[in-house]
């Protein structure tokens, strides 16, 4: 889905309120990339989209909020509940928290305490959910100008598939790095698909989320293309990049 939006009748102009983090980052590069400018002043701005908790303390309330799904729903035109966002570079309040200490874990060879297990996610990159997000707020198209969007992932990733995967690929880096390799470490290395979580999990209601995208001129409508394991590598890649 990473189609630059080019809106006839949308904002230009955005107030974009949040915490300065690789979220608000992602979804500002995405609206200038867009086209869109955005302002400090609001009085200046079409549109003021909040991100994160103050969403809830702004007044007069935003015009779109965009909140991890775990947070109590503001007041807004338009809130956009954010499940399970995956964001290599590490943040917090938005639920990746979990992934990150998954990755230390897994680089220490399974020494230390265990992290918590969790239910299985539906994972969504950060990069997917801006392409989303970025059509949502630019895009005028009658129908989501008020209501509740939820955006996730369409899979479900059990903490055991994740964290397999997870080994599998530091595995093969550190080969690499200290030629290592055999035979089996280099053959026959499965797809994440095959540890698709297939138990059953209630996944948010994506429709209105899909149905939106479709009406903003995106054929597939919500089709996020970032592969699992392209998101593992950049959670390792990132994570070495902060030593």
């Amino acid at each position: 889905m990473a189609v630059t939006p080019q809106p006839e009748s949308g904002p230009q102009s955005i107030f974009l309120i949040g915490e300065i983090d690789a979220v608000y980052n992602s979804l500002a590069n995405r609206l200038q990339r867009s086209g869109a400018i955005l302002t400090g002043d609001r009085e200046d701005a079409d549109l003021t989209v909040s991100l994160g908790k103050i969403s809830h303390t702004l007044y007069p309330p935003p015009d779109i909020a965009i909140i991890p799904a775990f947070m109590d729903e503001p007041i807004a035109d338009l809130v956009v509940k954010v499940h399970d966002l995956l964001v290599p570079e590490g943040v917090i309040g938005w639920g990746t928290e979990i992934l990150h200490e998954w990755v230390e874990w897994v680089k220490s060879g399974f020494e230390g305490i265990t992290p918590p297990d969790i239910e299985a996610r539906h994972w969504v990159h950060i990069r997917d959910a801006s392409d989303a997000l970025g059509l949502l707020i630019l895009t005028d198209t009658g129908s989501i100008t008020q209501g509740v969007i939820d955006l996730a992932g369409r899979r479900a990733w059990s903490s055991e598939a994740v964290i397999d995967e997870m080994n599998l690929l530091w595995t093969r880096y550190t080969d690499a790095l200290n030629f290592t390799h055999s035979v089996e470490s280099l053959s026959q290395i499965p797809s994440p698909a095959s540890h698709q979580y297939t138990e059953e999990i209630q996944r948010p209601d994506l429709s209105v989320l899909h149905n939106a995208l479709k009406n903003a001129g995106i054929e597939e409508g919500w089709h996020p293309l970032t592969a699992m394991r392209v998101s593992l590598m950049e959670l390792f890649a990132h994570s070495e990049n902060e030593l």
